[in-house]
């Protein structure tokens, strides 16, 4: 029988966990709830995509109040935990420390090192982070003396490399402090070596070797056999234009090799430069007037909110279906697209209150990104100044891993490609002029608002137009790492594989802005990538010119995999074109606008019809708490639409103003940014063209045309005076 315990035995053993707990987790706690408090002291105005409101800041704090102040005490036990966790093993460094040393056991002493110890700790994950994704940070680090020196430290003093490799070096001197100990104890025939000896050394270096290992990462493979049947992946970036592939200096590497493996449609045109109408679009393939999305926030509805989308369709097939991303795809849990399976974050009035009380804390967002990456929190994947391609890789690949067998379509939309075109490191700086310190340094900061000195405005759009390059970047290096590996599972060979974009962005040339989908001027928004690739092409590395809508896209994957398009598609099977079975026919390309909720950085639509300013026209729903547009204003959004029919070498721009319809026509070839208007000198051009897409606008059952106007049939009612765009 073991010998029971003496009382003093028992009571030493208190003492050491009362001093463990009273110099080494109360400390570590205190410390962390001191940050919390300062997160929310440094913390700057709430702001989503760079606009700041604060009437509706202080109508939802007043709405929400109850579930705010739960969230801030929930996060202040999370800050709390954190803090005992560090300072435990801070404690066990520390005490490493004293007995290599031999110093006798001071509290004072300890108190004051292990403290030190959690400040220094804590400020490495901080630094850490920031170099990772230093638009997380740099709005509160204007606010705060702590946070702007750490802030420094990791973009301008410090390596990143030095930074990762510091927790190795700890986990060195923890090793080399316990050697120590362990041969002076073996010299010295003693049993100095006791398990407290043993567990301080143990602990810390665990904490220090898990930290080494989320700071440079890790990776693994399962091989999974290939399915009898044609898997389908689907991968899009948000706001890819077509010449980010093959640009001088190369943005997209791993996009360019695989375009080698695939054909690339190089005049693929997004049918609406706005990602939830254009996702309908590609997922049924059909214009927006027919599957009925016609702006980003369509009311909420019981059911599907399209028909016959490819999800569905795989799915009855025996298909699983999944799709994954991060904040530009809210649209997914905004619209049952028929996904079995939907890994992304939601988009409703809860749900932006939540991320706003995440965001405040700077001081808890190293463990949250870096630590859990986002587990457990899946309000943080809507941030849109996080935006990491890799962990969208990590999760599909983690989706992939649960095969049972069947066949998968999987879905893989990357949001880093959208404003604020937030990076993170090592693409954030890839691509820009090191001596750029301007507001948007790390990503765009405002939504509109141009500098008045024209030399710095210039220079900061010049600098845009690199982050956007370095958000790109990004996510093709995280499309590479999904890319290789499904070859590494044995999967790719039996994949049809999809590479494409909702919609381009405008980059401020010719005059036209940034953005998408408030005009249709220009390339940059409606000319994007479209490269496919499935078992037994016949022609890898072929290009095919012709002007290509995304619509196309549902029916030709549809084809590779042997299924029939529905009824109502108004894609065509690209295949046969793909594989040079068949030559490319010239087919019309049309296009529409979306809303226009702040004045584009443009004065080419200065006359358009204006509409709600701001978030002035939107509504809730009281129960879900979802965000949509005001009925009121439907009609009007219908009416204020800019058109477009690309035909041949010729594009016609509808564009209604409130003097009337203004009919524009440009060379679709020669004349990318639509400088020069054609319609004088080619009147008889501009008419065919004006009839055509008249014949395709009137094929929306929910307008009618008076005089030159597309109009809705129900009444404008006060929507179209009461919302007044600046």
């Amino acid at each position: 029988m073991p010998r029971p315990a003496s009382p003093h035995r028992a009571r030493r053993a208190l003492r050491h966990v009362a001093r463990v707990a009273a110099v080494g987790a109360l400390p570590g706690a205190l410390f962390y709830a001191g940050m919390f408090g300062l997160s929310v002291a440094s913390h700057a105005d709430a702001e989503y995509l760079g606009v700041t409101d604060d009437a509706i800041t202080s109508r939802l704090i007043a709405l929400f109040h109850d579930q705010i102040v739960a969230q801030q005490l929930g996060l202040l036990a999370v800050y709390a935990a954190i803090g005992v966790a560090v300072g435990l093993a801070a404690f066990a460094f520390v005490e490493l420390a004293r007995r290599a040393a031999r110093h006798p056991f001071r509290a004072w002493r300890h108190l004051y090192w292990v403290t030190l110890a959690v400040f220094l700790t804590h400020s490495w994950f901080l630094v850490w982070s920031i170099g990772r994704h230093p638009a997380m940070y740099e709005p509160q680090a204007a606010n705060s003396t702590y946070l702007g020196v750490l802030f420094w430290l990791a973009i301008d003093v410090v390596p990143r490399s030095v930074i990762a490799a510091l927790p190795y070096a700890l986990s060195g001197l923890v090793v080399g402090l316990t050697i120590h100990i362990a041969a002076r104890s073996h010299r010295e025939r003693t049993s100095s070596l006791t398990r407290p000896a043993v567990a301080a050394p143990a602990a810390a270096g665990v904490f220090f070797g898990i930290i080494a290992r989320l700071a440079f990462g890790s990776a693994s493979a399962t091989s999974l056999g290939p399915a009898p049947r044609p898997n389908v992946l689907l991968i899009a970036v948000d706001s890819l234009r077509a010449d980010m592939l093959g640009h001088v200096p190369a943005v997209t590497p791993r996009l360019d090799a695989f375009a080698q493996q695939a054909v690339s449609f190089d005049a693929a045109y997004s049918v609406m430069p706005r990602t939830f109408p254009s996702w309908a679009s590609i997922l049924t393939g059909k214009y927006p007037h027919h599957h009925g999305v016609r702006n980003m926030f369509p009311r909420p509805r019981p059911g599907p909110i399209v028909a016959d989308g490819l999800p569905e369709l795989l799915g009855r097939a025996g298909y699983r279906t999944a799709v994954v991303s991060d904040f530009a795809g809210d649209v997914f849990t905004r619209g049952d697209f028929g996904y079995q399976h939907v890994d992304a974050p939601e988009f409703t009035l809860a749900s932006n209150v939540r991320l706003g009380g995440l965001k405040l804390h700077v001081h808890l967002l190293p463990y949250l990104v870096e630590v859990a990456e986002g587990a457990g929190l899946p309000d943080l994947l809507a941030f849109e100044r996080l935006g990491d391609p890799a962990w969208l890789t990590d999760r599909a690949l983690d989706w992939l891993d649960a095969d049972d067998g069947r066949p998968f379509f999987l879905t893989v939309f990357y949001s880093s490609g959208h404003f604020p075109f937030a990076a993170p490191a090592p693409y954030y700086d890839r691509f820009t002029e090191p001596g750029y310190r301007g507001r948007s340094r790390f990503h765009k900061a405002t939504l509109g608002d141009p500098l008045p000195d024209p030399h710095a405005r210039l220079r900061e759009e010049r600098h845009i137009r690199q982050l956007y390059e370095g958000a790109v970047a990004a996510s093709d290096a995280a499309i590479g790492e999904l890319l290789a590996a499904l070859d590494a599972r044995g999967q790719l060979a039996n994949t049809v594989i999809v590479v494409t974009a909702d919609h381009g962005e405008m980059l401020y040339e010719d005059g036209l802005g940034v953005g998408h989908g408030d005009h249709l001027y220009g390339k940059g928004t409606l000319n994007v990538p479209l490269l496919m690739r499935w078992p037994g092409l016949a022609r890898p590395g072929a290009h095919v010119r012709t002007a290509v809508p995304l619509v196309d896209l549902a029916p030709t994957v549809l084809a590779r995999i042997g299924l029939p398009a529905p009824p109502g598609v108004d894609g065509v099977d690209q295949s046969a074109v793909a594989d040079g079975r068949a030559p490319a026919a010239p087919r019309p390309v049309f296009a529409e606008t979306g809303l226009t909720f702040f004045p584009p950085e443009t004065d080419r639509v200065d006359d358009r019809v204006r509409f709600a300013s701001g978030f002035a026209a939107f509504k809730f729903d009281p129960e879900t708490w979802a965000i949509y547009l005001d009925p009121a204003y439907e009609s009007v959004a219908i009416l204020a639409k800019q058109r477009v029919l690309i035909a041949g070498d010729r594009k016609l721009v509808y564009a209604p103003t409130r003097d009337g319809v203004r009919f524009e026509l440009y060379d679709a070839v020669n004349d990318p940014g639509d400088a020069h208007d054609l319609a004088a000198v080619e009147p008889a051009r501009l008419a065919a063209l004006e009839r055509e897409l008249y014949d395709w606008l009137l094929q929306d059952p929910a307008v009618v045309r008076i005089g030159d106007f597309v109009a809705p049939r129900e009444p404008l009612g006060g929507a179209l005076s009461g919302g007044v765009a600046p």
